[in-house]
């Protein structure tokens, strides 16, 4: 590929670091753009320009002076041309990157390289003026890693009276275990960039088994002597269920919201716990005597 020169309107936004396009993923510990390619395609086990071990394939120092030159083969033009990487941004953390969208950009290393051959300059890089050095890394999919890896386990359900011995004409009241119903989070980390996401439950949608919806927060346990109005999580059965009992379901939304090391934040899509149990409802028997 023949290195193409960047006019100096461009190498004055590559020096402002004004302008950050998303890169390829480059594949082997070799810099040259021939080896880069898409990630994601068969035989691409890199991380951009870090290789498996974890150490980065491009080696500059931090004031920019150049690295051991390689070259970049191409047309008769640019055979055997010294080309070599210069840090832009020394930490993006600092000194901010920008895509020509506007939105602002992080690499996994928080440097952002130039190429320069000799008797040309900067040159751009399958299109791209600088490159992130570890790959671009977008806190969004970051605080989507650590919502994967929250551990919610299935809603702790409870009734009252106890669902073993559920009755017909007489409310029974619906909750979720405080010990489960409370806020859950976990961390995950790219590079320099970290989120984390808080997990809290909203609601609960209980499915009753007869047909019924009853639509709440976490409920209120029972307590002796509660009024019956206490609660605003409860059922009253008008049929008995019979020797198979009723499937009784509680489906909990969680909502997901998340920060970062970097001053960005937001929300994800709500996900949800599901637990079912059988319940028997029979009905009490009146005796009559004369």
């Amino acid at each position: 590929m023949r290195a193409r020169q960047l006019t100096s309107r461009s190498a004055q936004l590559i020096v402002a670091a004004l302008v950050v396009a998303v890169p390829l993923s480059m594949t082997g510990s070799s810099v040259r753009a021939e080896d880069r390619q898409p990630p994601g395609l068969p035989g691409d086990d890199s991380d951009g320009y870090v290789d498996p071990d974890g150490d980065p394939t491009v080696v500059v120092t931090e004031d920019g002076t150049p690295d051991t030159p390689v070259t970049v083969p191409g047309d008769p033009d640019d055979e055997g041309r010294q080309c070599w990487w210069e840090v832009v941004i020394a930490d993006d953390t600092v000194t901010k990157a920008y895509g020509l969208g506007g939105a602002r950009r992080y690499s996994a290393t928080g440097r952002w390289l130039m190429n320069v051959c000799e008797g040309i300059g900067p040159v751009a890089i399958d299109g791209v003026p600088i490159v992130p050095e570890g790959g671009r890394v977008i806190p969004g999919d970051v605080a989507r890693e650590a919502a994967a890896s929250i551990p919610i386990p299935a809603p702790l359900m409870a009734t009252s009276p106890a669902s073993g011995r559920l009755i017909v004409q007489v409310p029974t009241w619906l909750w979720i275990d405080g010990g489960w119903w409370e806020p859950y989070s976990a961390t995950a980390s790219t590079g320099r960039v970290s989120a984390t996401v808080s997990a809290t439950p909203v609601r609960a949608v209980w499915s009753m088994g007869d047909g019924a919806t009853v639509v709440c927060a976490a409920g209120v346990a029972w307590q002796p002597g509660a009024a019956e109005g206490a609660t605003d999580c409860a059922h009253t059965y008008t049929t008995a269920s019979g020797d198979a009992g009723f499937v009784l379901t509680a489906v909990v939304e969680i909502e997901l919201a998340w920060t970062s090391n970097i001053g960005e934040s937001g929300t994800l899509d709500p996900i949800t716990r599901t637990g079912t149990q059988t319940v028997q409802v029979g009905e009490i028997q009146a005796v009559g005597t004369r």
